[in-house]
């Protein structure tokens, strides 16, 4: 083995992603077998036509044929299952869902690897691809002894811990860091032990703090924090002679995998540890290093042989002053108090993280590079919301991770025809329509020369024809000769009649914007109106900064148990990088891809706050029509009303937020680099002040919209 090299601060470390482990209830994952059987069945299915389980090949079917292709698709599943395993997608509910057939029908994902131990038994899911995303999940074990136990990473008494911190919710436990240089695990956890002693997590046990020993080759070896696995082998010499004697095996170090562990967060007072959620760094050499997941399953946890993460936190504060001393993550976005709400719901959150020197040079290098590491932590500041039901619920921990792809629209295509299908995977969280457009007065005054008059009487006559409802949403699949009919056959004034039949053209075009107006502003030409329509189908988020584009989506919650419970959710991304011209995946890029194009979603963080509230809204809904509460159905009825009013009005804020935010960010950039004059830093610097000054003015404005909400729903809730 090489020597150790000398790592300074933290900051001189590279960090990318390297795993995710879940804990889950005792005794809760399902045999090995039965999840080779149901990977089997989807595999069957794929090759019975274009049913592709990576790829989801029904998207190149002709328009229209959809429907009729995910009917015969789910004749085939239910000649390969069961009769018993059979399920109506009609009655698909998030809740109660085993987590890991959920990656496999819904992602595509495989299971690649397991681990049964005296204690605990573990599964490894990855995705297609050996470097991309990769889920452990363990449960616990009924019986057996942790001292047994050769892997400290699965032990019970880690599963337990968690599970306890956490109301006995299954949970996100531990998010796991490689550390690209030598010694770097050590450099962390001496920044620890310097600043945070309190967070070292003790492997002999759940007690911060407390020192246990290194496990080399299943042997005790120094007192230290960290752990150390290494791949031994035995290499006979063969003997002189026959008559010689054999000379004695020596052994030859392979590889070397080393761990250190801390706890993420302290607890509310300060004094103590969180005992829940765990930051895992590790660091690997020789037969540990080749790339992790199902070609070299040891490289993510020892143990385990051949079959782009959110925290709620009650000090926000107090976790990034922890990041930056430990880890030397900076704060990248704030979202300061008021900014973030729902109605009477208000968070604060900040993204940190580090400063990725990895630049990539295609498009498939680009979709691997875990290099820039990014994490938003919220805290509530409110008795309401979901962010405040998650800290009181299940602690402090994880709320969601995100997962980059290639083509978002194709992926999530794909996750619905195989819930479709098979009665399993996913859903995703409901976004309301208003979030794309909506026609009404003002979008025909903007787009059309029509009259007040007329503009009135364009919505009227939707309205009337059923393509129309009263808020202003047009039914997304109407054609545009219905639309030209219902709006040629209204009944006007002989006046009014021929401005509307001179302008017809101009008013239906305008009608058909209204499905994707406010994706329009941002977006402009540079896509077409179907696959304008395609998002708004599948419900994406889209944020854009500069002239760089991420598409965003969240699935409904994961490893909920009950409906209604606070829960984890997973998020995928897709970076659209315009500074770049690569159009397919392995080509090369004309320059250099920067790690997190397309920025952190800030148009979209108000969205998704609101639209989990919507959700939940919609819920209280269902519910209470089951019950026949007809007060219940008013007042559930009136807060999807006032989140959805909340959204419109604070889109176009939030837009003119990450438009200046985008403008000082490219002035700041310039003036790092620039070899101007002393004027010409001047205009960048006042620039980027401008910048600043509009920014926090739209913050302002934000809170200003806020509190209006806040007093109409503690009206309506009184």
């Amino acid at each position: 083995m090489s020597a150790t090299v000398e790592v300074s601060t933290p900051t001189d470390l590279s960090f990318q992603f390297h795993h995710i482990h879940v804990y889950v209830e005792r005794d809760s994952l399902r045999p090995l077998a039965d999840y080779k059987k149901l990977e089997s069945q989807l595999n069957a299915l794929a090759s019975r036509g274009s049913f592709d389980p990576f790829s989801g090949g029904m998207r190149f079917l002709p328009a229209g044929a959809l429907p009729a292709r995910v009917e015969e698709g789910r004749q085939i599943w239910n000649q390969l299952v069961d009769p018993a395993d059979r399920r109506d997608e009609a009655e698909y509910a998030s809740a109660g869902q085993d987590f890991v057939e959920q990656l496999l029908v819904g992602l595509g994902w495989r299971v690649t690897a397991e681990y049964v131990g005296p204690t605990t038994r573990s599964v490894l899911v990855t995705s297609a691809d050996p470097c991309g995303v990769k889920f452990c999940v363990t449960c616990a074990l009924v019986g057996g002894d942790d001292a047994d136990e050769p892997y400290d990473h699965f032990r019970r008494s880690h599963v337990e811990r968690f599970l306890t911190a956490h109301g006995g919710r299954p949970g996100i436990a531990a998010l796991g860091f490689e550390v690209a240089e030598e010694g770097g695990v050590e450099a962390i956890l001496a920044q620890y032990r310097k600043r945070h002693p309190a967070l070292l997590v003790w492997h002999a046990g759940a007690h911060a703090g407390a020192p246990s020993s290194d496990v080399t080759t299943g042997k005790r070896a120094r007192v230290d924090w960290t752990l150390t696995y290494t791949d031994v082998r035995k290499v006979q010499a063969p003997a002189a002679s026959s008559a010689a004697a054999a000379k004695p095996a020596a052994e030859l170090e392979l590889g070397r995998m080393r761990i250190g562990e801390v706890f993420a967060f302290y607890t509310a007072d300060g004094a103590a540890a969180d005992d829940g959620t765990v930051l895992r760094f590790v660091e690997r050499a020789g037969t540990f290093a080749s790339s992790p997941g199902f070609a070299n399953p040891e490289g993510v946890l020892p143990g385990l042989a051949d079959a782009a993460p959110v925290s709620n936190v009650l000090d926000r504060e107090g976790f990034l002053r922890t990041l930056e001393e430990a880890l030397g993550f900076t704060p990248k976005v704030d979202f300061n108090a008021g900014v973030v709400a729902a109605g009477e719901a208000r968070i604060e959150s900040t993204v940190t993280g580090n400063t990725s020197r990895r630049l990539a040079v295609s498009g498939a290098d680009a979709l691997v590079n875990q290099s820039q590491v990014y994490l938003p932590i919220n805290n509530a500041l409110s008795p309401v919301g979901h962010v405040h039901g998650f800290l009181q619920e299940i602690g402090q921990g994880i709320q969601h991770v995100a997962s980059r792809v290639d083509d978002l629209k194709a992926f999530i295509e794909r996750v619905n025809n195989y819930r479709l299908i098979t009665g399993r995977g996913f859903t995703f969280l409901n976004i309301p329509r208003s979030y794309y457009g909506r026609l009404d007065a003002p979008l025909l005054a903007k787009h059309t020369t029509c009259s007040a008059v007329l503009r009135e009487a364009v919505c009227a006559a939707l309205v009337t024809a059923g393509l129309l409802s009263t808020t202003g949403i047009l039914d997304l699949e109407a054609a545009t000769e219905r639309l030209r009919a219902a709006l040629a056959g209204a009944a006007l004034p002989v006046g009014l009649a021929e401005e509307r039949d001179a302008k017809l053209e101009e008013i239906v075009a305008t009608v058909r914007l209204s499905r994707y107006s406010n994706l329009h502003s941002l977006l402009r030409d540079h896509l077409q109106e179907e696959e304008y329509l395609q998002i708004v189908r599948n419900k994406i988020l889209v944020d854009i900064q500069g002239s760089d584009i991420l598409y965003q989506i969240f699935t409904a919650n994961i490893l909920q148990r009950r409906p209604g419970d606070e829960a984890p959710f997973l998020e995928f991304i897709q970076r659209v990088c315009a500074d770049t011209r690569c159009k397919a995946p392995h080509e090369a890029c004309s320059k250099p891809i920067r790690p997190g194009c397309g920025g952190f979603g800030i148009r979209n963080f108000l969205t998704l706050f609101l639209s989990i509230e919507v959700s939940k809204a919609m819920r209280e809904l269902a519910d209470a029509e089951e019950a026949a509460d007809a007060a219940g159905c008013e007042l559930a009825r009136r807060k999807i009303e006032l989140f959805t009013e909340q959204l419109d009005a604070s889109n176009p804020i939030l837009t003119d937020i990450s438009d200046a935010m985008t403008s000082e960010g490219e002035c700041l950039d310039q003036l790092a680099i620039s070899t101007g004059s002393a004027s010409d830093k001047a205009l960048l610097r006042a620039r980027a002040d401008e910048m600043r000054a509009k920014k926090e003015a739209g913050n302002a404005r934000l809170q200003e919209v806020s509190t209006q909400y806040a007093t109409l729903m503690k009206s309506l809730r009184a």
